[in-house]
């Protein structure tokens, strides 16, 4: 039997990150909370919304849609959604009236293991409701067993309706309408002023290195003496043996930079509209299972043949109507969408097709660590090297990437609409390979390759939640992570989360929004130059790039809901929360960034002796 299998090579993430040892699938159980008191709840009204967490500190999001009498009782509605593939199952409520004390009436359990959105309807009594207070006070939680109330249990209180058969109208107390919604944004407005503007009283100040490089070497002074910060080891967004998706960026080496492209002839690909429906072809896939990349050969059956799409599967537990939903919706949704948005892919086989194929990358999930791989793009499949599999194709996984339940392991039926979104991301590198390495023989950097591939996914499917959770929990970010030198043996989720919402402020501020991905990808010149020419051409004509990305740090702070420092109006851009560094660190790397929390703004003074590069930027309270 295999134990909840996968990894990522040591380049990827250390074990540092994860678990570097393995035991058999156990989570935390949750733990039962104390007594409440009717003072724990808040009040909710309709529209309002809060986040579940789970054990595995998973979103379970709900929105309260109100309540309304039916008959002898009356109906709670909430909308749920999630977008986790390894979140615990059973989402509990329990419904409580205050008679003085809490009275308990209900239970309910929704099996949500394998829901994206649902709705949610508990019903309790009209009669048992005359008595109270008012308010339906209610506990929801997310576990991995029904009737399990953790220390995570969020606790609500909804007005009870007009009760039009109650001989006694209810408590003419009017619930407040002013409660927050769980992670709502600070009601604080943000200051208006310049950020480095002379300023007084508390506020932030953001230590930057506006130097745009991917070399360590090039960090410069701080201007302060102490030592630099530790980074701690421990990641605090991440339960004991949570499984973590991660991307694995292939780069061409040097010995395949002098290769030459296939052609028409040489790919045995080009007959593939020879083939029918269940003909077996075996590609060459990479093993990454033991720290480092070996080739092996990996034999799949054609399940789909579509208008874009061909679809090999090479998993028995994808079916032929599996292979043909993603196939379908990669022609139809996702083929369009990174057209419009990115750019063509290349075409050198001469088929005219996209090859995918699906099956358990071997990556060390649960042997060696608790990250996966849940996809990935070879550039030299485009290549003549060994192993090529000559022609455009990518690859993705099955397990744990389409679900993942400890108590089955591999068993876990495979839902293939959890893999969606990363088709999206993977076709983007396809896009970006032909646009920069096939068409202007260069690379681009990988922090930004990676924001393109997850700005596709967010046009996709919307805000990347598991990206922002961890950008508000990272110690790595809050010491100085830089955005652009990619991590290859450090917290490289760090890396995926900056940017993700480097991307996103991008988009943010470029007038022409989700286009200036293309526009970047077009650009005949480096992809700094290119940034650069959208910078001047849609911000602002004098700001440079390391400029801007100041602005990026400074916006993450703040986090708008428009205009300089905005990353977009989305709530989850309006919950981003940057964590303060105990002190500035000695050094920074190129477009490494820390905020500092300073009493007085005034009597801040900035070293004489800081790398030219090091930026002070001061940020207002007020």
């Amino acid at each position: 039997m295999k134990k909840f299998s996968k990894t990522l090579s040591s380049a990827l993430i250390v074990s540092t990150i994860l678990s570097s040892t393995v035991v058999p699938a156990q989570f935390a159980q949750a733990t039962t909370v104390q007594k409440s008191v009717a003072t724990d709840y808040r009040s909710l009204t309709e529209g309002s919304s809060l986040i579940v967490r789970d054990a595995l500190y998973e979103r379970h999001n709900v929105t309260y849609k109100g309540a309304q009498v039916e008959g002898n009782q009356v109906k709670i509605t909430f909308d749920y959604q999630s977008k986790s593939i390894i979140k615990e199952g059973s989402f509990n409520a329990r419904l409580l009236v205050n008679e003085g004390t809490l009275k308990e009436l209900s239970k309910f359990t929704d099996n949500v293991k394998y829901q994206n959105s649902t709705t949610l309807e508990y019903k309790v009594d009209v009669d048992a409701l005359k008595d109270n207070d008012g308010y339906i006070y209610i506990d929801l939680s997310a576990a991995n067993k029904a009737d399990v109330f953790s220390q995570n249990t969020q606790r609500v209180k909804v007005t009870v309706p007009d009760l039009s058969s109650s001989p006694e109208e209810p408590t003419t107390e009017e619930p407040t309408t002013e409660e927050p919604t769980t992670e709502n944004p600070t009601t604080e407005e943000p200051t208006s002023e310049t950020p480095d503007k002379p300023q007084t009283g508390s506020g932030t100040v953001i230590v930057n290195n506006e130097l745009v490089s991917e070399s360590y070497a090039d960090a410069q002074p701080t201007g302060f003496n102490q030592l630099e910060s530790i980074v701690q080891r421990d990641l605090k967004l991440i339960a004991p043996k949570k499984p973590y998706m991660i991307d694995r960026p292939f780069e061409i080496s040097d010995r395949a930079s002098s290769a030459s492209k296939i052609s028409k002839s040489q790919s045995p690909l080009r007959y593939i509209t020879n083939y029918n429906l269940g003909d077996k072809k075996t590609f060459t896939t990479i093993n990454m299972s033991g720290g480092r990349e070996v080739q092996e050969k990996t034999t799949g059956s054609l399940e789909y043949k579509g208008s874009k799409a061909y679809v090999w599967v090479a998993d028995p537990k994808v079916s032929r109507a599996d292979a043909e939903k993603v196939g379908k919706e990669f022609d139809n949704r996702i083929a369009p969408l990174i057209h419009n948005n990115f750019g063509e892919e290349s075409d050198l086989d001469g088929n005219g097709k996209v090859n995918i194929l699906l099956f358990d990358i071997k990556d060390g999930f649960g042997v060696s660590s608790y990250g996966y791989i849940g996809g990935y793009f070879d550039g030299t499949d485009l290549l003549n090297e060994p192993g090529s599999n000559k022609g455009e194709i990518f690859y993705m996984d099955t397990y744990p990437s389409m679900g993942y339940d400890p108590s089955l392991e591999e068993n876990t039926p495979r839902n293939v609409e959890r893999i969606y979104s990363t088709l999206a991301h993977e076709f983007q590198h396809m896009v970006n390979f032909n646009s920069q390495y096939l068409k202007q023989n260069r690379m681009m950097e990988t922090y930004l390759n990676e924001a393109f591939s997850m700005a596709a996914e967010h046009i996709y499917s919307g805000p990347i939640e598991d990206r922002i959770d961890y950008y508000n929990n990272s110690s790595y970010i809050q010491n100085g992570h830089s955005l652009t030198i990619w991590s290859r043996s450090g917290d490289t989720l760090s890396n995926y989360s900056l940017s993700y919402l480097f991307g996103q402020y991008l988009n943010e501020q470029a007038r022409n929004h989700d286009g200036v991905y293309k526009e970047i990808l077009n650009y005949q010149g480096t992809p700094y130059d290119a940034l650069q020419n959208a910078i001047h051409k849609y911000v602002d004509p004098t700001k440079s790039v390391g400029q801007f990305m100041t602005d990026f740090r400074v916006a993450l702070l703040k986090h708008d809901k428009s205009g300089k420092y905005s990353l977009g109006s989305e709530s989850e851009f309006q919950n981003l929360k940057t964590l303060y560094a105990d002190r500035v660190p000695a050094q920074l790397r190129p477009q490494g960034a820390v905020a500092v929390r300073v009493n007085d703004l005034s009597q801040f003074k900035v070293p004489t002796n800081k790398g030219k590069n090091i930026t002070y930027t001061k940020v207002s309270d007020k």
